[in-house]
């Protein structure tokens, strides 16, 4: 790279912005970053759960965990400090792959034997690739020129950059055999088609190489998916979990990400519907602390496709709305689903878990710009009253 090199790390003029993207030049500052001691990651487990639990969630998934995270979780179920549910997810780094995947069993190991109810240890967490904001998304056309060039004109670029692959050739699939043959569940952070498509290509590789059974492997996000490659979600029983507060023409949309992708691919972005009508296992999350963990705000964008202000009136792509009805299962009997949980959880039925939330008003006769408003009154995990709101 030189100071001519077209890049969204450096101004026009070639200078640095002191952006770093990904792997090595992340590890610049995370290499040296000082240690927090276990009192201070037990209690930030406290702040996590509290912030959740006021905004109705009782199970969540920690999306990138390292040995020293399994310690703090180990701990802090040993003090009893854990207050809602965890299902940890170790994180997959594809340049310390063959020395990550011996441990992983022993990892499980030790949260089983930690014997809490709360805490659970079955997934594993791959990133296939990184984010379109930046450029590292990996899609299958090349980012528009028009973010970089004087003209404004937004059209995919001949010779510009498709992103970045995280993992090169078969690697990703083959690792996904090795952890899939460990009996955890796949879960694959895929942006951009080409990620996506190569996240489902490792999913038909594993499938193919171990054999049937009831895995529910998950691809997180999916924000653009090439059209040949949505069946495949129901046809390999690949859970799509999506963030539908993204969907929406914020800032975030209009400065950062239309731009590099053209209004044409931009209007392929996370096709919710297409994928429920294709018959796939359609969930939600919210990818906190990224942005919001409130599954109320994720609603509202779900069901209309607008901003907070209301914009567009009928929606961005209004054609993948989904139903309130729903949206609101997305959150609770699908992620039930996903969590191999779904006999006792995410449903109110003798037998099952009795695990509610209390809201001020009725979401599916409230205003879609009006979700966000409404209040937790009250969460309830087995029972147990663990978040009291304003009365």
């Amino acid at each position: 790279m030189t100071r001519r090199t077209r890049s969204s790390v450096r101004r026009e003029d070639g200078t640095v912005l002191g952006t770093l993207r990904e792997w090595g030049a992340t590890d610049l500052v995370s290499n040296v970053m000082p240690a927090r001691d276990e009192a201070v990651r037990i209690a930030a487990l406290g702040t996590a759960a509290d912030y959740y639990l006021a905004r109705g969630v009782t199970w969540v998934q920690d999306a990138w965990v390292e040995p020293a995270d399994v310690d703090t979780y180990v701990a802090a179920a040993a003090q009893g400090a854990l207050r809602m549910r965890f299902n940890l997810a170790f994180y997959a780094d594809p340049r310390h792959f063959d020395s990550q995947v011996t441990r992983y069993a022993a990892a499980r190991d030790r949260v089983q034997q930690a014997g809490s109810p709360l805490l659970t240890a079955n997934t594993v967490k791959f990133f296939a690739d990184g984010v379109v904001e930046n450029e590292t998304g990996a899609l299958l056309q090349p980012y528009c020129s028009g973010l970089h060039s004087h003209g404004g004109q937004e059209r995919s670029d001949p010779g510009g950059s498709c992103g970045m692959t995280l993992w090169e050739g078969n690697s990703l699939a083959e690792a996904a055999r090795r952890v899939d043959e460990l009996g955890f569940q796949i879960h694959i952070h895929a942006i951009g088609d080409a990620a996506v498509r190569q996240a489902l290509d490792a999913i038909e590789y594993v499938v193919t190489h171990n054999g049937p059974r009831d895995r529910r492997p998950v691809i997180a996000h999916a924000q653009l998916i090439d059209d040949i490659d949505i069946g495949r979600f129901a046809a390999l029983g690949v859970i799509p979990n999506m963030q539908p507060l993204w969907a929406q023409m914020d800032a975030l949309m209009t400065v950062l990400t239309i731009p590099r992708l053209g209004a044409e691919r931009s209007d392929k972005q996370y096709r919710m519907r297409t994928l429920e009508t294709s018959g796939a296992a359609l969930a939600f999350g919210s990818d906190w602390p990224v942005s919001s963990g409130a599954p109320l705000d994720g609603i509202a964008v779900a069901v209309s496709r607008r901003t907070a202000d209301g914009d567009p009136e009928a929606g961005w792509t209004p054609e993948e709305i989904v139903p309130i009805d729903r949206a609101l299962s997305c959150y609770t009997a699908s992620v039930a689903h996903q969590a191999f949980a779904e006999n006792t959880w995410g449903r109110i039925a003798p037998g099952a878990s009795a695990d509610l939330v209390w809201l001020d008003g009725d979401p599916t006769s409230t205003a879609a710009l009006d979700l966000p408003k409404l209040r937790v009154r009250g969460t309830y995990l087995q029972g147990r009253r663990v978040y009291a709101g304003e009365q």
